[in-house]
């Protein structure tokens, strides 16, 4: 297969001097446009970038009820059949070919071409931005091919392997990637060569790349919990009492900012100016649950509904409603950018927002792992521990990372800790507490929340039941992709969605 990726688009959204070569990496690896890894590191933070910000986070956050759909597309209704929870494996096939034919790909190259060229400074950051997407990828497949994947041409149809001996091996990878990047020499090291924590001292971007590489062990760890809790508890606790470095604000969040500019846009936002228009919104459940929480941070995730209502109200769509209907709040700011224009001659007599009432600069970054998810694990291991007086000052941490994320004013953030902010009741309903609060706060944080759904059942969403749905549970994990399984014979198709990843132990 082969993959071109502009550097131009790399150069724009690294604010770079314009270029008008191309990335030509081919699975032939003796017909290779070698480039170098100062060209490819940027490309690869892109796509991970992009990944973040994809299907797979449109596909997830249906599955629990963070986002719905409504409307027709091409003889089918594309975004409610996620919530419906019928997802084909066809519907999958481009995450996957980006996954392992790009993604995955170029990480192994700028590895091995980094090793080589004496450059441990990239190929630790390669190894950490591949635990990452592993880690993400297990979490919806399960077993994926991981050993002998992305030989870069060696082996194009490699075995699956276990899921649990991967996320296993994802702990060495992001320590040989921590010690990487400390190493005392390198020939190059990334500074502003990167989508990602780019910086014109490494130092700076070093720290930013191990706070990172700890940050997501926690979250591997964490996901043990159902599985194995003293080992998740364990580990989490000999992680930070080894004196690691963590995410200590929102700067240090691992995230990718898109640009204004059309085509570097985030693609949450690209579908809103395509054959999507007005499909795409936010689900009944969460917008119900904010508003009975009275939460501010509806004002950045949602538009109003009606439009011009006072005081504001917010309505989420459903697969439930049984008609096809513009009468919904819209995503908004926080996953959108800023507004950049109203037209409120685009609002109709019932306050519902016409196709181009409202535009915004598509520049929200891909949040991929937050200072906020940080806080929230925390406080999970706190109460794990017994560390009540812990776990409540992480859970307040954390929702004040997210209120800042948001951009609300302090005051905001203070009415709603008066009634929000403390933990209360038995272990089990300060970890719905704990849970609730995080999955508020990764609205739009590819998978986590799916993840956390299944490894402890909070929030407590009601899952559709046949024959809305295809199954009368929240799907446990994806099937693959079927263009994959049709071409290598070593990947057999799953039997349904309810097969379960190794960790998701609970009934």
């Amino acid at each position: 297969m082969k993959k071109i990726f502009s550097l131009l688009t790399v150069a724009t959204l690294l604010g770079a001097a314009s270029c008008s070569s191309f990335l030509d990496v081919n699975d032939d690896p003796n017909n290779v446009t070698k480039v170098g890894i100062n060209q490819l590191l940027p490309a690869v933070t892109v796509n991970v970038g992009y990944f973040g910000a994809s299907d797979l986070l449109r596909v997830s956050g249906a599955f629990v009820q963070q986002f719905s759909g409504q409307g027709p597309v091409q003889g089918h209704v594309a975004f409610k059949e996620y919530e419906r929870y019928n997802v084909n494996d066809s519907d999958i096939n481009n995450q996957w070919v980006t996954l392992f034919g790009t993604a995955l790909s170029d990480i192994s190259v700028l590895i091995k071409q980094a090793t080589e060229e004496g450059s441990p400074h990239y190929a630790g950051v390669a190894k950490l931005l591949k635990a990452y997407i592993y880690q993400v990828t297990v979490d919806a497949w399960g077993d994926v091919p991981y050993f002998n994947a992305s030989m870069f041409g060696e082996n194009l149809k490699p075995e699956v392997d276990d899921d649990e001996l991967i996320y296993k091996d994802l702990i060495r990878l992001i320590d040989e990637g921590i010690a990487d990047i400390n190493a005392g020499t390198s020939v190059l090291s990334p500074n502003s060569f990167s989508a990602i924590y780019a910086s014109s001292n490494w130092a700076t971007s070093k720290e930013k790349w191990e706070k990172f590489g700890n940050t997501l062990k926690l979250r591997i760890y964490l996901h043990y919990s159902a599985k194995d809790p003293n080992f998740s508890k364990t580990k989490i606790n000999e992680l930070i009492n080894s004196g690691a470095k963590f995410f200590a604000s929102n700067e240090d969040g691992f995230t990718m900012n898109f640009l204004s500019s059309p085509q570097r846009q985030n693609p949450i936002y690209s579908i809103e100016l395509g054959q999507y228009r007005n499909q795409f919104l936010p689900n009944r459940y969460i917008v119900d649950l904010m508003n009975n929480n009275e939460d501010p941070r509806r004002e950045r995730y949602f538009t109003p509904f009606p439009y011009f209502s006072n005081p504001k109200t917010y309505k989420g769509s459903s697969v439930m409603d049984a008609n096809v209907s513009s009468e919904y709040s819209r995503l908004h700011e926080y996953l959108y950018g800023n507004v950049t224009s109203f037209n409120p001659s685009m609002v109709d007599a019932k306050g519902a927002l016409q196709t181009g009432a409202i535009s915004y600069s598509g520049e929200s970054p891909a949040r991929l792992l937050t200072f906020a998810e940080y806080n929230f694990i925390r406080a999970e291991a706190a109460l794990m521990n017994g560390a009540a007086a812990e776990a409540q000052t992480f859970y307040a941490a954390g929702i004040k990372a997210s209120f800042d994320e948001s951009k609300l004013p302090a005051s905001s953030l203070a009415t709603y800790m008066a009634s929000k902010g403390t933990l209360a009741g038995t272990n089990q309903q300060k970890l719905e507490q704990i849970i609730t609060e995080k999955y508020i706060a990764n609205f739009g944080v590819v998978a986590e929340p799916w993840t956390d759904y299944r490894r402890t059942g909070y929030p407590a969403l009601t899952p559709l039941k046949k024959p809305i749905a295809i199954y009368d549970e929240v799907p446990r994990s994806l099937l693959y992709s079927q263009s994959e399984a049709n071409n290598n014979p070593n990947i057999k198709q799953k039997s349904s969605m309810l097969e379960r990843v190794f960790w998701d132990t609970r009934q």
